[in-house]
């Protein structure tokens, strides 16, 4: 059995042309825009290119209450997009940084860094869309055996000889 990868996501939002000029930042773009009737208006956004949708805009939904979608504890947490290199990350902070998206991070996700131990040991950042939908940025994660491995490390160092 083939392993399964994030294909696309579906976000509630209250403007697709609002959500869209955010993910335009990016490099996304508008694929197609429907309208479904008793859903309203629905745009498909591809990120990769390849794809004929990476984003399902639905514009059905109003902003996150408290403006964060980590802090809702309800329906999504936030939206991972991966890159190649830490030097791509630190970019793309930079031009959300300059777009004047307020950005936490940089951090390494693991036990040397500010983030979860157990984490994933990528270099990350977070944002929010208009919507307050938490998105991440992020390169580098450990494999599965690399992160079992670490924690073998880890736990030897730790152990009394």
């Amino acid at each position: 059995m083939a392993p399964l990868t994030i294909q696309h996501v579906g976000i509630h939002v209250r403007n697709i042309e609002e959500e869209a000029e955010f993910l335009s930042l990016h490099g996304a773009n508008v694929t197609s825009i429907a309208n479904s009737g008793r859903r309203g208006r629905i745009a498909f956004v591809s990120l990769d290119g390849v794809w004929h949708h990476n984003f399902a805009l639905f514009e059905d939904g109003e902003p996150v209450p408290s403006g964060d979608s980590q802090r809702e504890q309800i329906g999504l947490d936030h939206i991972a997009l991966a890159t190649d290199s830490r030097k791509s990350v630190d970019e793309w902070l930079e031009k959300l940084t300059a777009a004047g998206i307020e950005v936490h991070g940089p951090q390494i996700q693991g036990p040397e860094g500010d983030g979860l131990d157990e984490g994933s040991g990528s270099y990350t950042f977070f944002f929010h869309d208009p919507n307050g939908v938490c998105f991440e940025i992020f390169a580098n994660p450990l494999t599965v055996d690399e992160y079992h491995a670490s924690v073998a490390a880890r736990e030897k160092v730790n152990t009394p000889a």
